[in-house]
C-alpha cells in the first residue's frame, strides 16, 4: 500500500508520466530562434556538413562571404520582392531571427526564410505573403556571371573560368526579370514561393539536384525536420530556458563542424582551421557526437583518422620520412592535420586523445567489435612511444611546442615552452595505457593488458613524485628535471581526463588542491585565463599590436573557450558546480548574443583576458571553434547530469551535480544501437531530488551505478537494475538513496574534500590600468624567448 501511495504521489509530481518530453520542429525552432534589433547588424554563420558555410550578416545585403564551398564563393546573398517592392533587412520594420539551418525575415505580413540544407551543397529560399502577390528572390553573386543558361525551367550560373556551377529550380513557374544579378520571378501571383540552388563541380551534377527539388517547397520541410531529429536525439530541458536555448545552439553549432571533405571529419574553428585536426578533433568529439547520441558518425570519424596512423618510421631515426614529414619519433601516431594528402605529425597528444575517445565511443555505443580496431591502433603508437619519448620514470617526453600550447615564433621558437613533459601529456598519456589495457582485457589479452596497465602504474608513481611538491602542482618538468611552477590551467586535466572507473592519477586531496590553486589563480567569470596574471610572462590581450605579435598572447594569458569545459568537469566532481553553473551561465550568454559581439549561436576560439573597456568579454581568434562549443555540451550531459554510459560493463553510470538553480530537468539520454533512458527530475525540498528514469529502445534490464552527492560534497555509491517497461523512482536526499520506496546500501567512493575548497570562487581580472612586463615595450616576450631567457 505504501508503494501505491508513492508511486501515486510522484506521478502527480512528475504530471502523471515520465513521458518523451521533446517539442515539435515548429516548437523547436521558434525556441532557438535569436531575433536581432531591427538595423543591428550581426554576424552568423550556418555549415553545409559538407565542405562549405554560409557566412551571412544580418540587416545588410552581401555584407558577409557568401557561401563557401572550399574556397570558392559563387552565391553571396539574395534579396526578395513582393509585387516589386524590397522585403528590406535594413528597414527599420524588418524582424530578422537567426536559426541552425539559416535566417528567417519579417516586414509586416510578408515573411522570406533561407534554408542552407545539411548534408548537401543546397539552398532554398522561401517568400511568402498574407495576399498573393507577385514574388520575386534576386540572387546576389559573387562577381559578373559567364553566359547563364537557361531551358525554361531551370537556370544555371557559374563565374567566367570558375569550377563550381549552381543551377536554379522553382516549386513553380519563373521567369527572368532584369540583367547583371537578375529577378527570378512568379509568372502569376501566389502566396508562396520557393527557389532552390544545386551547387556541383560540373553543370550536370548541379542540375541534376536542382532538377530533383523543382515544382515542390518539401524539402525546406524535411531539412527542418532531419535537424530537428538529430538536435533532439540526446535532449535536456531545466527550469533555465536561457540555458536550455544556448544548449541547443551549442549542440547545433558543434554538428555543423562534422564534414566530409577530408573523409569524415570535424573542422577545428571558422574561418581559418578548416581541416581535420587530430587533437582538436577527439577533444570535440564527445561533445559533439557522443553525448547526442550520433554513433555512426563518431566511428567514421575514428575510422578516418586511423587510416593515417604512421606505420612507416624512416629507415634513419633522425631524419624525416620524405613523404609525410614524420619524425621516428612519430611512429604509431595520428596526424596533427590532415588536408588531403598533406598530414602533419607535430603532436604528442592527438593519439592518446584518439585512444580515450576510442574507449569512449565503446562505452557509449556497445560497438565491442571496434575494440580491435582500437587495439591495431594502440599496439604500434605504445610500442613507438616506449621506444623513443618513454623516459627511465616511466614518462612522455615530448618537443617544447608539441602540446596544445604549440604555437612558435616563425616557425622556430615556441612562445610557450612546455617540453620535455607537460602536465596534461602525462595524463594523456597514463589514460591511454590504461584505455588500451581496458580493451585488451576486453578482447581476451589479458597477458598485453597486464603489461600495459604496469607502465601506466609506473607512469602514475613516477608523476606523482616528480611533478607535485605537497603543495602545488608543477605545469611541466624541463628538459633538465626542474618544476616549472607557472599556474596554468593544464594540470586540471589531471581531473578530467582519466576515465572512471580507472584508478586516478593522483589522488582526491591531491586533485582537490589542484583544483583549489588553478581556480583562485586563473578563473574570471567568462573564461579560465591560461596563464597567471602574476606571472611575468603574462598578456592581457590576445591582438595588442602596438606591443606584441598576437602568437605571444596567444597561450600567455589569452583565454580558450574549450579549457572551460575540464574547468566545469573538475568543479563538479568536487561538489562545486554552483560555481560551476555561473561560468556556464555566462558562456551561454555568449553563445546567445547577449553579452558578447561575436558570432551568433556559437563560441569563438579566444578572449581576451581581461574584458574591453565597456567590462564585456572580446572575443578573439576564429569566429566559430568546434571544441569550444562541444565541451560547452558535453558538460551538461556528462558532468550536471553525469551520465556516462560503460556498455563494455554492461553498466549505466550516473555521477550527477546538479546546480542548485535547476529547479527540475527533462532528460532523453541515448545510448547503445537505439536505445535511451528517459529521465525526469524534480527538487522537493532543500536539496532532495525526485528522479524517474524509464528505458526505450531496449528489451534488456540495464544495471545502474548511481554516484550522489551528500552533504559534505562526498559521493556514495548505489547500484540497482533497471527493467524495461518500468519507471524507477529515485529519490536522493543528503544522506540517503530510495528506489521504489527502498533504502539502497551506499559505498563511499569519494571523500569530502570541502575543507581544502571552501569560499571557492570567481578570480577577480586585474585592473585596466595594470602595468604588465610585457606591455612595457615593443616584442619583449620574444627577444626574451630568442635570447634564451624563458622559463
Amino acid at each position: 500500500m505504501k508503494q501505491l501511495l508513492l508511486t501515486a504521489a510522484l506521478l502527480s509530481c512528475f504530471g502523471a508520466h515520465a513521458g518523451d518530453k521533446r517539442p515539435g520542429v515548429d516548437a523547436l525552432f521558434q525556441q532557438m530562434g535569436l531575433t536581432v534589433q531591427a538595423r543591428q547588424q550581426r554576424h552568423f554563420v550556418v555549415g553545409d556538413r559538407v565542405d562549405g558555410y554560409f557566412d551571412g550578416r544580418t540587416a545588410s545585403y552581401g555584407q558577409g562571404e557568401g557561401y563557401l564551398i572550399g574556397q570558392q564563393v559563387l552565391f553571396k546573398d539574395h534579396a526578395s520582392f513582393v509585387d516589386g517592392k524590397l522585403l528590406d533587412r535594413a528597414g527599420k520594420q524588418a524582424r530578422e531571427t537567426v536559426q541552425p539551418y539559416g535566417r528567417e525575415l519579417q516586414v509586416g505580413t510578408s515573411r522570406e526564410r533561407f534554408v542552407l540544407h545539411a548534408g548537401s551543397r543546397r539552398l532554398s529560399i522561401q517568400v511568402s505573403t498574407a495576399k498573393a502577390a507577385r514574388l520575386a528572390v534576386q540572387p546576389l553573386w559573387s562577381g559578373a556571371l559567364a553566359e547563364p543558361r537557361w531551358d525554361g525551367e531551370q537556370l544555371l550560373v557559374s563565374l567566367p573560368g570558375g569550377s563550381l556551377f549552381a543551377a536554379i529550380s522553382a516549386d513553380q513557374p519563373f521567369e527572368i526579370t532584369g540583367t547583371g544579378s537578375p529577378q527570378l520571378q512568379v509568372r502569376s501571383k501566389t502566396r508562396r514561393f520557393t527557389l532552390h540552388i544545386a551547387f556541383a563541380s560540373d553543370a550536370a551534377s548541379a542540375l541534376a539536384q536542382a532538377r530533383a527539388m523543382a515544382g515542390s517547397d518539401a524539402v525546406i520541410a524535411q531539412s527542418r525536420a532531419d535537424l530537428h531529429e538529430r538536435l533532439t536525439r540526446s535532449w535536456l530541458k531545466t527550469s533555465d530556458a536561457d540555458y536550455d536555448r544556448a544548449l541547443l545552439w551549442a549542440k547545433a553549432s558543434a554538428l555543423g563542424f562534422l564534414v566530409d571533405e577530408y573523409g569524415r571529419g570535424l573542422w577545428a574553428g571558422l574561418p581559418w582551421f578548416r581541416e581535420n585536426w587530430g587533437r582538436d578533433t577527439f577533444i570535440a568529439l564527445p561533445g559533439t557526437l557522443l553525448v547526442t547520441g550520433h554513433f555512426k558518425e563518431a566511428r567514421e570519424v575514428l575510422d578516418n583518422f586511423a587510416r593515417y596512423q604512421n606505420l612507416q618510421p624512416p629507415k634513419d631515426s633522425g631524419s624525416d620520412d620524405p613523404v609525410s614529414g614524420a619524425r621516428a619519433s612519430d611512429y604509431g601516431r595520428i596526424p596533427n592535420r590532415v588536408r588531403g594528402e598533406e598530414k602533419i605529425y607535430n603532436t604528442v597528444d592527438g593519439t592518446p586523445w584518439m585512444l580515450r575517445e576510442g574507449l569512449e565511443y565503446v562505452r557509449y555505443s556497445g560497438d565491442s567489435g571496434f575494440a580491435e580496431r582500437m587495439l591495431k591502433l594502440a599496439g604500434p603508437y605504445i610500442e613507438g612511444a616506449l621506444k623513443h619519448s618513454v623516459d627511465a620514470d616511466g614518462l612522455l617526453h615530448h618537443d617544447d611546442a608539441d602540446t596544445w600550447m604549440d604555437a612558435r615564433i616563425e616557425g622556430r621558437q615556441p612562445w610557450s615552452a612546455r617540453g620535455s613533459r607537460a602536465v596534461e601529456i602525462q595524463a594523456l598519456w597514463f589514460t591511454a595505457l590504461e584505455a588500451a589495457a581496458e580493451l585488451a582485457k576486453h578482447a581476451g589479452r589479458n597477458e598485453q593488458a597486464a603489461v600495459w596497465q604496469a607502465h601506466a602504474e609506473r607512469a602514475r608513481q613516477s608523476f606523482v613524485r616528480l611533478f607535485w611538491d605537497g603543495q602545488q602542482m608543477a605545469d611541466r618538468l624541463r628538459a633538465d628535471g626542474s618544476r616549472d611552477m607557472k599556474v596554468r590551467p593544464n594540470q586540471l586535466m589531471l581531473i578530467s581526463v582519466p576515465i572512471d572507473p580507472f584508478k586516478p592519477l593522483v589522488a582526491p586531496e591531491v586533485e582537490a588542491k589542484v583544483l583549489g590553486n588553478t581556480v583562485a589563480k586563473l578563473l574570471f567569470p567568462y573564461g579560465i585565463a591560461s596563464l597567471d596574471p602574476a606571472s611575468e610572462y603574462f598578456h592581457p590581450h590576445h591582438v595588442n599590436d602596438a606591443y606584441h605579435h598576437k602568437d605571444a598572447a596567444y597561450h600567455n594569458g589569452t583565454i580558450w573557450g574549450w579549457n572551460a569545459g575540464f574547468t566545469v568537469t573538475a568543479l563538479s566532481k568536487f561538489g562545486q558546480q554552483d560555481l560551476a553553473w555561473q561560468l556556464t551561465r555566462n558562456l551561454g550568454e555568449q553563445i546567445l548574443g547577449h553579452n558578447l559581439d561575436g558570432t551568433l549561436g556559437t563560441m569563438s576560439e579566444l578572449l581576451d583576458a581581461l574584458p574591453g573597456p565597456n567590462g564585456r568579454p572580446v572575443p578573439s581568434g576564429t569566429f566559430a571553434q568546434s571544441w569550444s562549443v562541444a565541451e560547452f555540451a558535453r558538460n551538461a550531459y556528462q558532468d550536471y547530469l553525469g551520465f556516462r554510459p560503460d556498455l563494455l560493463r554492461g553498466e549505466l553510470h550516473f555521477t550527477p551535480a546538479l546546480p542548485t538553480a535547476w529547479k527540475h530537468f527533462d532528460a532523453r539520454l541515448p545510448f547503445g544501437e537505439g536505445a535511451s533512458l528517459q529521465v525526469q527530475g524534480r527538487r522537493q525540498e532543500g536539496k532532495t531530488w525526485h528522479w524517474m528514469l524509464r528505458l526505450q529502445g531496449t528489451s534488456q534490464p540495464q544495471r545502474i551505478n548511481f554516484e550522489a552527492l551528500d552533504a559534505a560534497q562526498a559521493r556514495q555509491r548505489s547500484e540497482f537494475t533497471l527493467q524495461p517497461g518500468q519507471a524507477a523512482q529515485l529519490l536522493i536526499s543528503a544522506d540517503q538513496i530510495r528506489l521504489n520506496g527502498k533504502v539502497l546500501p551506499l559505498q563511499a567512493v569519494m571523500p569530502s574534500q570541502q575543507v581544502l575548497l571552501k569560499n571557492l570562487g570567481f578570480a577577480m581580472p586585474p585592473a585596466a590600468n595594470t602595468r604588465f612586463p610585457m606591455t612595457q615595450g615593443k616584442g619583449l616576450l620574444q627577444d626574451l624567448i630568442q635570447r634564451g631567457e624563458f622559463r
